[in-house]
């Protein structure tokens, strides 16, 4: 179980780099430094145990700097799931839809089950990532100081506003993922609650 863990982990991680990296390319000016919660307490949460932070730094000739910070959670039914926040101070970050990542490797993407849609809101949502025999549960934000705004209309003229006014934000983008085929019907409700435990923290830290 802990190599097969370790295996979604590199999986997921090359993945997710992959969208972070290519939603900076062409930014022409430094973004700052790239600023993310490391409080152990801000990823306690009942029923689940979590590893080390890992983060990768990614920098681009550009002087773009984009960071990965990935985290496993474990619940005691085995179930597993990585944690990932993708962060840079240049809105171009939201350029990559969440799905981006999975088409580009095969997937075919299909919406959640009910009960993990009725967990969606508030900046929240959900898909299921398809290939063969395995499925994904994938959980994913899009935020900034101001909270989870998603990725569209609003965020974009928010984000053009602080430019021209000369505003520095945080643009982040958050995934939970987890493999769902070999496990039980309530499994992708408790991921979505974690997601959204998570998720919403995360939202917190930045606006504060």
């Amino acid at each position: 179980m802990q190599t097969a863990s370790f295996r979604y982990v590199v999986l997921i991680t090359i993945l997710l780099a992959g969208a972070g990296i290519g939603a900076v390319f062409g930014e022409s000016q430094g973004s700052g430094t790239p600023r993310w919660p490391d409080a152990e307490s801000l990823y306690t949460v009942d029923a689940w145990s979590t590893g080390p932070q890992a983060v990768q730094h990614n920098n681009t000739s550009s002087g773009n700097h984009t960071d990965l910070v990935t985290r496993l959670f474990r619940s005691p039914a085995g179930t597993s799931a990585i944690f990932t926040i993708i962060t840079n101070q240049a809105p171009k970050l939201y350029g990559a839809g969440a799905e981006v990542p999975f088409l580009g490797s095969g997937y075919i993407i299909a919406p959640p089950s009910k009960d993990v849609a009725a967990i969606e809101g508030n900046g929240v949502s959900a898909l299921v990532a398809q290939r063969g025999t395995e499925q994904w549960l994938v959980m994913y934000a899009y935020g900034e100081r101001r909270g989870l705004l998603g990725n569209g209309p609003l965020p974009w003229t928010l984000a053009l506003l602080d430019g021209i006014g000369g505003r520095q934000s945080d643009y982040y983008k958050l995934y939970l993922t987890a493999r769902t085929d070999q496990l039980d019907g309530s499994a992708g409700r408790n991921l979505a609650e974690l997601a959204r435990v998570l998720f919403l923290r995360v939202a917190a830290w930045y606006a504060a």
